[in-house]
This record gives C-alpha cells, sequence and structure tokens, in this order.
C-alpha cells in the first residue's frame, strides 16, 4: 500500500509497522489503513515509533482506536521506541497508562532519532 506526501513512511512486517516521520491529518489516512484490519493474524501488533517526532490528535485517535481493536481480538498494540516528544504527549495526554507503551531501559532516549533507518524485515513500505 502506498500513499505519497512524504510526511510518514510505513514499513509493514508480519508482526506490526515502523513508522518514519510524522503522524498527523496529512498522513494518518494511511496509518489509519494499516491498522485496520491490524497486522498479522495474532500475539502482539507492535508499532515501532522510534523514528516518529509529532503526533497529533488525528494520529493519537488512530493509534487507540488500534488498540481497541487490538483488545477485542484479545491481542495488544504494543507502542515500542517513541521518542521523547511522542513519549510527553502520551504522558500528558492521558495514554501513558492506557495504551501498552514499551519505555524499557534498552533505548536511550537521548539519541532517538539518530538511529540508522535500517526497516523492518516485512512484506513492504509505504509512504505517506
Amino acid at each position: 500500500m502506498t500513499g505519497t506526501d512524504g510526511a510518514l513512511h510505513i514499513t509493514t512486517s508480519s508482526s506490526g509497522l515502523q513508522l518514519r516521520g510524522e503522524i498527523d491529518a496529512h498522513s494518518v489516512t494511511v496509518l489509519a489503513r494499516h491498522l485496520d484490519p491490524l497486522p498479522g493474524s495474532s500475539g502482539d501488533v507492535v508499532i515501532d515509533l522510534s523514528a516518529v517526532g509529532f503526533v497529533d490528535s488525528s494520529g493519537l485517535r488512530v493509534l487507540v482506536e488500534a488498540h481497541q481493536r487490538a483488545q477485542a481480538a484479545m491481542r495488544r498494540l504494543v507502542l515500542s521506541g517513541s521518542s521523547r516528544p511522542v513519549l510527553r504527549l502520551l504522558e500528558i495526554s492521558g495514554l501513558m497508562e492506557y495504551l501498552n507503551v514499551e519505555t524499557g531501559s534498552e533505548t536511550d532516549r537521548s539519541d532517538v532519532g539518530s538511529s540508522a533507518d535500517s526497516g523492518a524485515a516485512g512484506s513492504g513500505s509505504a509512504d505517506a
């Protein structure tokens, strides 16, 4: 699935998505299509946000809706590798306690965004 406005790049895998760019009103439609239906048929759906620097309210809405679909399917939507700005947004919105957010010490938040864009081993990619 491909769309282009340059704001968000999505790489799919059997277990989830790797996102790069910004999740905003211009890119959220393509993200929503990648999350409905949820990737994979069982287990956790992992959304790698390590290369996402900005999420607006429309992006939060899509993530919450995907989380709710995952719960209904007895699965978990896991937000992984969130940058400091994304973590701050999740904190101030109150969603940090609602969503499954991995904030493990294995991620050094001081250099988020400077890691190499290795791409997920997966089935494809799209630009939103």
